[in-house]
């Protein structure tokens, strides 16, 4: 267990200040402080997590480690290679070398190939798929090479700022109150950030009156590195590629379904819940074989109406909690987490530091800079299953049509895929 240590062991005083603080330790924030560290070595940086972390082997883990699986853009991976992980995060990994989206039942769908498509591509894949309990480790191995504080279980109580930049004061596993100040406090504890309601930071939140059905499915056959979208009466079905284990054949699963439908289906045996996504998926993906526990989460799209002020930062689902069918919510905030530490590199810090007009235009460039891409991302995400969803004759057509584009316009194509990999239009 971490209590109030750096990643040397070393005991950390009631009071402390460090450049930057992050608050959340699951996927985002651990991702910004190993960029933080890399980009920006000489800022000090502390990470604060409620629950233990994913070194400590203690249950339960961090909700953001859980049994769910990311797909990984070719961005993303590029970017965690530059951070030094793609070594052995790869081993956790099976790549995407195809992608097929369909409309289940019309007869048309767009197969995409990375041996084809070398603008929107990682070492010949679109990306890779890896488990998110497998994802933690490996964030927080990387960490413990660095100068990061991680301290957990830490339990921030209260916040607030004055002229040398944010005051933290929070409560380690024994009850003791600690403080902690810092030049700039980074929100990154989820879609229902308690920091953020401290703060009184409102959300726009769309509900989808839908839930995600997330588990992991054996295939008879190997999946050949192709993943699947598939849109069907039932709602989107996604099926990820996952790394064999002890010789099975495996895929995450993730079906978007109406909230009147899911008590349903989970309800189902092991059995009977294979056979229901196999009648509704098709045979795309061969035989299915069986299926682990299923997991049900609501969906919505959540976005902050402020994402920076004064010596605070937003990352992650605190900042922006997308829809998964097209599985960008994660390489959007990877690609977030990188231009905030860029930003902070160089003079950053020291601007940081004086907590000037020229600190706070700094947080403004960043959060300008960062605009465009959340808008394509985030409209993308929110648009496609409404499109797919549609009975009306002339949106089917058109979509029809924008799946017949991605197979016969190489213009078409190319743009798409290059926004989902994350390397822009």
């Amino acid at each position: 267990m971490v209590n109030a240590t750096n990643s040397g062991g070393e005991k950390r005083t009631a009071d402390s200040r460090v450049d930057v603080a992050i608050v959340g330790g699951g996927m985002a924030g651990a991702s910004l402080a190993l960029m933080l560290a890399h980009y920006c070595p000489d800022l000090q940086v502390a990470l604060l997590e409620q629950k233990p972390l994913p070194a400590s082997g203690i249950q339960p883990v961090l909700p953001s480690f859980d049994t769910r699986a990311t797909a990984l853009a070719a961005g993303s991976l590029q970017l965690f290679e530059q951070l030094g992980l793609w070594p052995e995060l790869r081993t956790y990994c099976a790549p995407i070398n195809e992608i097929h989206v369909s409309d289940r039942g019309r007869g048309v769908g767009a197969r995409l190939s990375a041996a084809r498509e070398a603008r929107a591509q990682f070492q010949g894949m679109f990306g890779a798929v890896v488990e998110n309990a497998a994802l933690g480790p490996v964030l927080y191995r990387a960490l413990a090479d660095t100068s990061v504080h991680a301290m957990a279980p830490a339990d921030v109580q209260r916040v607030a700022f004055g002229e040398e930049g944010a005051e933290l004061y929070w409560r380690d596993d024994a009850g003791a109150e600690q403080r902690l100040r810092a030049s700039l406090l980074v929100a990154a504890d989820g879609v229902d950030s308690p920091l953020c309601r401290q703060l009184g930071i409102e959300t726009e939140r769309v509900d989808y009156h839908q839930r995600a059905l997330v588990t992991t499915v054996g295939l008879q056959r190997d999946h050949g590195g192709v993943a699947y979208e598939r849109f069907t009466d039932s709602g989107p079905m996604a099926l990820l590629p996952l790394p064999d284990r002890e010789g099975a054949h495996r895929a995450a699963l993730v079906w978007t379904c109406e909230e009147e439908d899911a008590d349903a289906l989970c309800a189902l045996d092991s059995d009977a819940f294979v056979d229901r996504v196999q009648r509704t998926f098709g045979w795309r993906a061969g035989r299915l074989v069986r299926s682990g526990a299923v997991a049900s989460y609501r969906l919505s799209l959540s976005l902050a109406k402020e994402q920076w002020r004064r010596n605070l930062v937003l990352v992650g689902n605190c900042a922006h909690f997308l829809h998964p069918v097209a599985g960008q919510g994660f390489n959007l905030t990877l690609r977030d987490s990188e231009a905030l530490a860029r930003a902070l590199s160089g003079d950053g810090g020291r601007l940081l530091a004086q907590n000037s007009s020229a600190a706070l235009d700094l947080l403004e460039n960043y959060g300008r800079e960062r605009q465009q891409d959340q808008q394509l991302t985030i409209g993308f995400s929110d648009r496609v299953p409404a499109l797919f969803a549609s009975g009306n004759p002339l949106v089917r057509s058109s979509r029809q049509l924008g799946l017949l584009g991605l197979n016969v316009a190489p213009p078409l194509r190319t743009s798409f895929l290059s926004q989902a990999a994350g390397f822009g239009l």
